[in-house]
Protein backbone atom coordinates (compact mmCIF):
# COMPACT_ATOMS: atom_id res chain seq x y z
CA UNK A 1 0.00 0.00 0.00
CA UNK A 2 1.38 3.44 -0.92
CA UNK A 3 2.25 6.05 1.68
CA UNK A 4 -0.50 8.30 0.24
CA UNK A 5 -3.17 5.58 0.68
CA UNK A 6 -1.97 4.79 4.21
CA UNK A 7 -2.25 8.51 5.02
CA UNK A 8 -5.81 8.60 3.71
CA UNK A 9 -6.79 5.56 5.81
CA UNK A 10 -5.24 7.05 8.95
CA UNK A 11 -6.93 10.38 8.29
CA UNK A 12 -10.33 8.74 7.88
CA UNK A 13 -9.85 6.66 11.05
CA UNK A 14 -8.86 9.73 13.04
CA UNK A 15 -11.94 11.58 11.84
CA UNK A 16 -14.17 8.76 13.10
CA UNK A 17 -12.54 8.97 16.52
CA UNK A 18 -12.26 12.75 16.85
CA UNK A 19 -15.68 13.83 15.62
CA UNK A 20 -18.21 13.61 18.43
CA UNK A 21 -21.41 12.08 17.21
CA UNK A 22 -24.90 13.50 16.81
CA UNK A 23 -27.50 10.75 17.37
CA UNK A 24 -28.70 8.66 14.45
CA UNK A 25 -32.33 9.66 14.91
CA UNK A 26 -31.35 13.28 14.18
CA UNK A 27 -31.30 12.28 10.50
CA UNK A 28 -35.10 12.46 10.52
CA UNK A 29 -35.04 16.08 11.69
CA UNK A 30 -33.87 19.45 10.48
CA UNK A 31 -30.77 20.50 12.41
CA UNK A 32 -30.60 24.19 13.38
CA UNK A 33 -27.29 25.96 13.92
CA UNK A 34 -26.84 28.84 16.40
CA UNK A 35 -23.55 30.76 16.28
CA UNK A 36 -22.65 33.12 19.14
CA UNK A 37 -26.32 33.33 20.10
CA UNK A 38 -27.74 34.00 16.61
CA UNK A 39 -29.59 31.54 14.41
CA UNK A 40 -27.86 31.26 11.01
CA UNK A 41 -29.17 30.31 7.59
CA UNK A 42 -27.05 27.30 6.70
CA UNK A 43 -27.84 24.00 5.03
CA UNK A 44 -26.89 21.06 7.22
CA UNK A 45 -26.76 17.45 6.09
CA UNK A 46 -26.25 14.35 8.17
CA UNK A 47 -23.72 11.75 7.08
CA UNK A 48 -21.99 9.12 9.21
CA UNK A 49 -24.28 10.26 12.08
CA UNK A 50 -22.58 13.66 12.03
CA UNK A 51 -23.54 17.14 10.90
CA UNK A 52 -21.83 18.54 7.80
CA UNK A 53 -22.23 22.12 6.56
CA UNK A 54 -20.93 24.08 3.52
CA UNK A 55 -17.39 25.23 4.24
CA UNK A 56 -17.91 28.56 2.47
CA UNK A 57 -20.93 29.52 4.59
CA UNK A 58 -19.29 28.30 7.81
CA UNK A 59 -16.16 30.29 6.95
CA UNK A 60 -18.22 33.47 6.70
CA UNK A 61 -19.88 32.81 10.06
CA UNK A 62 -16.75 31.76 11.95
CA UNK A 63 -14.37 34.07 10.08
CA UNK A 64 -11.79 31.61 8.82
CA UNK A 65 -9.95 31.36 5.48
CA UNK A 66 -10.08 28.37 3.15
CA UNK A 67 -7.43 27.19 0.69
CA UNK A 68 -7.30 24.15 -1.58
CA UNK A 69 -3.94 22.45 -2.08
CA UNK A 70 -3.93 19.26 -4.16
CA UNK A 71 -6.43 16.92 -2.46
CA UNK A 72 -6.45 18.88 0.78
CA UNK A 73 -8.70 21.64 2.06
CA UNK A 74 -6.99 23.92 4.55
CA UNK A 75 -8.84 25.98 7.13
CA UNK A 76 -6.89 28.82 8.71
CA UNK A 77 -7.77 31.20 11.51
CA UNK A 78 -5.17 33.17 13.45
CA UNK A 79 -2.48 30.60 14.31
CA UNK A 80 -4.72 27.58 13.77
CA UNK A 81 -4.23 25.58 10.58
CA UNK A 82 -6.17 22.37 10.00
CA UNK A 83 -6.34 20.12 6.95
CA UNK A 84 -9.12 17.88 5.66
CA UNK A 85 -8.78 15.34 2.90
CA UNK A 86 -11.14 16.04 0.01
CA UNK A 87 -11.45 12.33 -0.68
CA UNK A 88 -12.21 11.04 2.80
CA UNK A 89 -13.04 13.81 5.28
CA UNK A 90 -15.71 15.88 3.54
CA UNK A 91 -19.00 15.41 1.70
CA UNK A 92 -19.53 16.92 -1.76
CA UNK A 93 -23.07 17.73 -2.88
CA UNK A 94 -23.74 19.57 -6.16
CA UNK A 95 -20.15 20.82 -6.21
CA UNK A 96 -20.51 22.28 -2.71
CA UNK A 97 -17.99 21.04 -0.15
CA UNK A 98 -19.50 20.16 3.24
CA UNK A 99 -17.18 19.88 6.25
CA UNK A 100 -17.79 18.30 9.68
CA UNK A 101 -19.26 21.07 11.81
CA UNK A 102 -18.13 20.05 15.30
CA UNK A 103 -14.59 19.16 14.28
CA UNK A 104 -13.96 22.43 12.44
CA UNK A 105 -15.60 24.64 15.10
CA UNK A 106 -13.76 23.03 18.00
CA UNK A 107 -10.47 23.07 16.10
CA UNK A 108 -10.59 26.86 15.84
CA UNK A 109 -11.44 27.24 19.52
CA UNK A 110 -15.24 27.35 19.60
CA UNK A 111 -17.28 25.47 22.18
CA UNK A 112 -19.93 23.23 20.62
CA UNK A 113 -23.08 22.04 22.41
CA UNK A 114 -25.66 19.58 21.07
CA UNK A 115 -29.27 20.01 22.20
CA UNK A 116 -30.62 16.56 21.46
CA UNK A 117 -34.23 17.37 22.34
CA UNK A 118 -34.51 20.14 19.75
CA UNK A 119 -31.80 19.15 17.26
CA UNK A 120 -29.94 22.40 17.76
CA UNK A 121 -26.18 22.83 17.51
CA UNK A 122 -24.89 25.78 19.54
CA UNK A 123 -21.47 27.11 18.55
CA UNK A 124 -19.79 29.58 20.88
CA UNK A 125 -21.71 31.90 23.19
CA UNK A 126 -23.34 35.31 22.98
CA UNK A 127 -20.46 37.72 23.60
CA UNK A 128 -21.63 41.23 22.78
CA UNK A 129 -20.21 44.01 24.93
CA UNK A 130 -22.54 46.37 26.77
CA UNK A 131 -22.58 49.85 25.23
CA UNK A 132 -25.03 51.71 27.45
CA UNK A 133 -23.99 54.24 30.11
CA UNK A 134 -25.90 55.80 33.01
CA UNK A 135 -27.76 52.64 33.95
CA UNK A 136 -29.65 50.88 36.71
CA UNK A 137 -29.70 47.16 37.48
CA UNK A 138 -32.64 44.94 36.55
CA UNK A 139 -32.66 41.60 38.40
CA UNK A 140 -34.81 38.68 37.24
CA UNK A 141 -35.34 36.66 40.38
CA UNK A 142 -37.20 33.82 38.63
CA UNK A 143 -34.41 32.86 36.24
CA UNK A 144 -31.42 34.42 38.00
CA UNK A 145 -29.94 37.01 35.68
CA UNK A 146 -29.24 40.75 35.59
CA UNK A 147 -29.29 43.44 32.90
CA UNK A 148 -28.23 47.09 32.99
CA UNK A 149 -31.03 49.34 31.70
CA UNK A 150 -30.53 53.02 30.74
CA UNK A 151 -31.91 55.38 33.36
CA UNK A 152 -33.92 57.10 30.63
CA UNK A 153 -36.17 54.01 30.52
CA UNK A 154 -37.61 54.99 33.88
CA UNK A 155 -39.52 57.68 31.98
CA UNK A 156 -39.61 56.27 28.45
CA UNK A 157 -40.32 52.55 28.90
CA UNK A 158 -42.67 50.22 30.74
CA UNK A 159 -40.79 47.29 32.29
CA UNK A 160 -42.82 44.31 33.48
CA UNK A 161 -41.98 40.80 34.64
CA UNK A 162 -44.75 38.21 34.49
CA UNK A 163 -44.09 34.58 35.44
CA UNK A 164 -40.38 35.24 34.93
CA UNK A 165 -40.79 36.65 31.40
CA UNK A 166 -39.43 40.19 30.99
CA UNK A 167 -41.42 42.57 28.79
CA UNK A 168 -40.14 46.02 27.76
CA UNK A 169 -42.66 48.38 26.13
CA UNK A 170 -42.32 51.79 24.54
CA UNK A 171 -44.28 53.97 26.95
CA UNK A 172 -45.52 56.46 24.33
CA UNK A 173 -46.84 53.71 22.07
CA UNK A 174 -48.47 51.91 25.01
CA UNK A 175 -50.22 55.08 26.16
CA UNK A 176 -51.60 55.65 22.67
CA UNK A 177 -52.97 52.11 22.49
CA UNK A 178 -54.64 52.57 25.88
CA UNK A 179 -56.10 55.92 24.79
CA UNK A 180 -57.67 54.16 21.81
CA UNK A 181 -59.23 51.53 24.04
CA UNK A 182 -56.86 48.62 23.43
CA UNK A 183 -56.35 46.37 26.46
CA UNK A 184 -53.26 44.64 25.09
CA UNK A 185 -50.32 45.61 22.89
CA UNK A 186 -46.98 44.11 21.99
CA UNK A 187 -43.64 44.77 23.72
CA UNK A 188 -40.57 46.13 21.98
CA UNK A 189 -38.80 43.02 23.18
CA UNK A 190 -39.16 40.23 25.68
CA UNK A 191 -36.84 37.81 27.41
CA UNK A 192 -38.06 34.29 28.03
CA UNK A 193 -36.73 31.07 29.48
CA UNK A 194 -37.91 27.75 28.07
CA UNK A 195 -36.79 24.29 27.02
CA UNK A 196 -36.81 25.14 23.31
CA UNK A 197 -35.37 27.95 21.20
CA UNK A 198 -37.29 30.33 18.95
CA UNK A 199 -34.03 31.92 17.81
CA UNK A 200 -32.96 28.68 16.10
CA UNK A 201 -35.66 29.07 13.47
CA UNK A 202 -35.47 32.85 13.07
CA UNK A 203 -32.29 33.43 11.08
CA UNK A 204 -33.32 36.86 9.82
CA UNK A 205 -34.28 38.66 13.03
CA UNK A 206 -32.77 40.41 16.04
CA UNK A 207 -33.30 37.44 18.34
CA UNK A 208 -30.55 35.96 20.47
CA UNK A 209 -29.84 33.02 22.73
CA UNK A 210 -28.11 34.66 25.68
CA UNK A 211 -27.70 31.52 27.75
CA UNK A 212 -28.13 27.77 27.39
CA UNK A 213 -27.57 25.09 30.02
CA UNK A 214 -29.18 21.79 30.98
CA UNK A 215 -31.83 22.02 28.29
CA UNK A 216 -32.93 25.57 29.18
CA UNK A 217 -32.66 28.64 26.95
CA UNK A 218 -32.77 32.30 27.95
CA UNK A 219 -33.55 34.30 24.82
CA UNK A 220 -34.14 37.92 23.85
CA UNK A 221 -36.87 38.27 21.22
CA UNK A 222 -37.26 41.58 19.37
CA UNK A 223 -40.06 42.81 17.18
CA UNK A 224 -42.16 39.65 17.27
CA UNK A 225 -45.16 41.94 16.91
CA UNK A 226 -44.23 45.51 15.90
CA UNK A 227 -46.88 47.76 17.43
CA UNK A 228 -46.56 51.52 17.30
CA UNK A 229 -48.22 54.59 15.78
CA UNK A 230 -46.65 56.81 13.08
CA UNK A 231 -46.15 59.51 15.70
CA UNK A 232 -44.51 57.07 18.18
CA UNK A 233 -42.14 55.33 15.77
CA UNK A 234 -39.15 57.40 17.00
CA UNK A 235 -39.64 56.50 20.65
CA UNK A 236 -40.29 52.85 19.75
CA UNK A 237 -37.13 52.72 17.62
CA UNK A 238 -35.10 54.31 20.42
CA UNK A 239 -36.14 51.61 22.92
CA UNK A 240 -35.51 48.94 20.26
CA UNK A 241 -31.98 50.14 19.47
CA UNK A 242 -31.08 50.64 23.14
CA UNK A 243 -32.49 47.21 23.95
CA UNK A 244 -30.07 45.59 21.51
CA UNK A 245 -27.18 47.39 23.21
CA UNK A 246 -28.43 46.38 26.67
CA UNK A 247 -28.03 42.68 25.88
CA UNK A 248 -24.27 42.93 26.31
CA UNK A 249 -24.82 43.58 30.02
CA UNK A 250 -26.54 40.19 30.49
CA UNK A 251 -25.10 38.24 33.42
CA UNK A 252 -26.35 34.87 34.57
CA UNK A 253 -26.24 34.31 38.30
CA UNK A 254 -25.11 30.70 38.52
CA UNK A 255 -22.05 28.94 39.89
CA UNK A 256 -20.01 32.15 40.03
CA UNK A 257 -22.76 33.74 42.13
CA UNK A 258 -23.50 30.90 44.49
CA UNK A 259 -25.54 31.59 47.61
CA UNK A 260 -23.51 32.19 50.75
CA UNK A 261 -24.25 33.33 54.27
CA UNK A 262 -23.51 37.03 54.62
CA UNK A 263 -20.63 38.52 56.53
CA UNK A 264 -22.62 40.37 59.16
CA UNK A 265 -19.99 43.08 59.39
CA UNK A 266 -20.28 43.95 55.70
CA UNK A 267 -24.06 44.39 55.81
CA UNK A 268 -24.71 45.71 59.29
CA UNK A 269 -27.17 48.48 58.34
CA UNK A 270 -29.00 46.34 55.76
CA UNK A 271 -29.41 43.51 58.27
CA UNK A 272 -30.79 45.92 60.88
CA UNK A 273 -33.48 47.00 58.39
CA UNK A 274 -34.32 43.43 57.44
CA UNK A 275 -34.56 42.41 61.10
CA UNK A 276 -36.86 45.36 61.80
CA UNK A 277 -39.11 44.36 58.89
CA UNK A 278 -39.26 40.81 60.26
CA UNK A 279 -40.31 42.16 63.64
CA UNK A 280 -42.98 44.55 62.37
CA UNK A 281 -44.23 43.55 58.92
CA UNK A 282 -43.86 39.77 58.57
CA UNK A 283 -46.01 37.06 60.17
CA UNK A 284 -44.24 35.62 63.20
CA UNK A 285 -42.32 32.36 63.45
CA UNK A 286 -41.62 31.84 59.76
CA UNK A 287 -37.96 32.75 59.34
CA UNK A 288 -34.77 32.20 61.31
CA UNK A 289 -33.52 35.78 61.51
CA UNK A 290 -29.90 34.62 61.81
CA UNK A 291 -29.95 32.88 58.41
CA UNK A 292 -29.57 35.79 56.02
CA UNK A 293 -27.90 35.11 52.68
CA UNK A 294 -26.52 36.96 49.68
CA UNK A 295 -24.55 36.14 46.54
CA UNK A 296 -20.80 35.92 46.87
CA UNK A 297 -20.44 38.64 44.22
CA UNK A 298 -22.90 41.43 45.04
CA UNK A 299 -24.27 43.45 42.12
CA UNK A 300 -22.46 46.76 41.45
CA UNK A 301 -23.61 49.55 43.78
CA UNK A 302 -26.32 47.25 45.08
CA UNK A 303 -26.63 44.87 48.03
CA UNK A 304 -28.90 41.88 47.60
CA UNK A 305 -29.93 40.08 50.80
CA UNK A 306 -32.52 37.40 51.33
CA UNK A 307 -33.85 35.02 53.93
CA UNK A 308 -35.73 31.79 53.26
CA UNK A 309 -37.61 28.90 54.79
CA UNK A 310 -36.72 25.44 53.51
CA UNK A 311 -39.15 22.51 53.51
CA UNK A 312 -38.08 19.15 52.09
CA UNK A 313 -34.98 20.76 50.55
CA UNK A 314 -37.10 23.32 48.66
CA UNK A 315 -37.79 26.98 49.35
CA UNK A 316 -41.34 27.31 50.67
CA UNK A 317 -41.23 31.08 51.32
CA UNK A 318 -38.56 33.78 51.02
CA UNK A 319 -37.83 37.48 51.41
CA UNK A 320 -35.60 39.29 48.93
CA UNK A 321 -34.34 42.81 49.60
CA UNK A 322 -32.23 45.22 47.55
CA UNK A 323 -30.31 48.14 49.05
CA UNK A 324 -28.39 50.88 47.29
CA UNK A 325 -24.77 51.71 48.09
CA UNK A 326 -25.95 53.95 50.95
CA UNK A 327 -27.86 51.00 52.49
CA UNK A 328 -31.26 52.47 51.60
CA UNK A 329 -34.01 49.96 50.86
CA UNK A 330 -34.96 50.08 47.15
CA UNK A 331 -36.82 46.78 46.71
CA UNK A 332 -38.48 44.23 48.97
CA UNK A 333 -40.41 41.08 48.11
CA UNK A 334 -41.96 38.46 50.37
CA UNK A 335 -42.85 35.52 48.13
CA UNK A 336 -44.58 32.33 49.26
CA UNK A 337 -44.43 29.26 47.06
CA UNK A 338 -46.40 26.78 49.14
CA UNK A 339 -45.93 27.87 52.77
CA UNK A 340 -49.19 27.72 54.73
CA UNK A 341 -49.92 31.24 55.95
CA UNK A 342 -52.57 32.11 58.50
CA UNK A 343 -55.31 34.41 57.27
CA UNK A 344 -55.44 37.91 58.77
CA UNK A 345 -57.87 39.84 56.61
CA UNK A 346 -57.26 43.58 56.16
CA UNK A 347 -59.80 46.25 55.21
CA UNK A 348 -58.83 48.74 52.51
CA UNK A 349 -58.25 51.42 55.16
CA UNK A 350 -56.02 49.10 57.19
CA UNK A 351 -54.09 48.11 54.07
CA UNK A 352 -53.34 51.66 52.91
CA UNK A 353 -52.27 52.53 56.46
CA UNK A 354 -49.95 49.51 56.49
CA UNK A 355 -48.44 50.45 53.12
CA UNK A 356 -47.82 54.04 54.20
CA UNK A 357 -46.34 52.93 57.50
CA UNK A 358 -43.86 50.72 55.64
CA UNK A 359 -42.54 53.45 53.34
CA UNK A 360 -42.54 56.08 56.10
CA UNK A 361 -40.36 53.88 58.26
CA UNK A 362 -37.91 52.53 55.69
CA UNK A 363 -37.95 55.00 52.81
CA UNK A 364 -39.31 58.54 53.24
CA UNK A 365 -41.66 60.04 55.85
CA UNK A 366 -43.10 62.49 53.32
CA UNK A 367 -44.41 59.86 50.90
CA UNK A 368 -48.18 59.55 50.71
CA UNK A 369 -49.49 56.39 49.05
CA UNK A 370 -52.98 55.94 47.63
CA UNK A 371 -54.80 52.92 46.24
CA UNK A 372 -54.07 52.47 42.51
CA UNK A 373 -55.59 49.20 41.26
CA UNK A 374 -53.45 47.11 38.91
CA UNK A 375 -50.43 49.36 39.44
CA UNK A 376 -48.22 46.26 39.55
CA UNK A 377 -50.11 43.93 37.25
CA UNK A 378 -48.12 40.74 37.86
CA UNK A 379 -49.02 40.82 41.59
CA UNK A 380 -52.34 42.69 41.63
CA UNK A 381 -55.44 40.61 42.32
CA UNK A 382 -58.64 42.38 43.24
CA UNK A 383 -59.62 41.96 46.90
CA UNK A 384 -56.55 39.77 47.50
CA UNK A 385 -53.42 41.67 46.52
CA UNK A 386 -53.94 45.44 46.44
CA UNK A 387 -51.49 47.94 44.92
CA UNK A 388 -50.60 51.41 46.21
CA UNK A 389 -48.45 54.18 44.78
CA UNK A 390 -47.67 57.86 45.09
CA UNK A 391 -48.85 60.52 42.63
CA UNK A 392 -45.42 60.81 40.99
CA UNK A 393 -45.22 57.10 40.16
CA UNK A 394 -41.97 56.77 42.05
CA UNK A 395 -43.02 54.08 44.55
CA UNK A 396 -45.18 50.97 44.44
CA UNK A 397 -46.33 48.81 47.36
CA UNK A 398 -48.37 45.60 47.19
CA UNK A 399 -50.28 44.42 50.28
CA UNK A 400 -51.61 40.89 50.76
CA UNK A 401 -55.12 41.64 52.02
CA UNK A 402 -55.88 38.02 52.91
CA UNK A 403 -52.84 37.36 55.09
CA UNK A 404 -52.25 40.92 56.26
CA UNK A 405 -48.70 41.88 55.30
CA UNK A 406 -46.67 44.00 52.88
CA UNK A 407 -45.83 41.68 50.01
CA UNK A 408 -43.80 43.94 47.75
CA UNK A 409 -42.13 47.35 47.67
CA UNK A 410 -40.08 48.95 44.93
CA UNK A 411 -38.51 52.29 44.19
CA UNK A 412 -39.37 52.86 40.53
CA UNK A 413 -37.06 55.80 39.85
Amino acid sequence: MSVNKIGKCISFALMLVILLSIPVNAQRHKVNVIVDGSGIDIKAILEYDRTFVPVATLGEELDFDVKYIDDQIRIMKDKTNISLNLNTDVVIVDDDIFVPLRFVAESIGKDVTWDESNYNVLIGKFNQEASIEDTFIYFNEEYGYTLSFPNSWKEEAIIETKDGILYVYDKRSAERFMEDGYESYGPVFEMRCSDYSLTAGLTYSDDYVLYYSDGKYIEALFGSDFQFYPETVDSYTKIYDEGLKVLGSFRKIDKDYEIVEVDKGDYKREIEVLHDILDNYVPANIFNREEIFTYNRPLPNNSFLFIRNMEKEEISIKIESDFDKEANLIRYHLKSYYHELEESQLTQNEAVKLANGFVHKYVDEDIELIKIPDLYSSLYEEDKHETYGDKTGKYVVVVDLVHGFVEYFSLQN
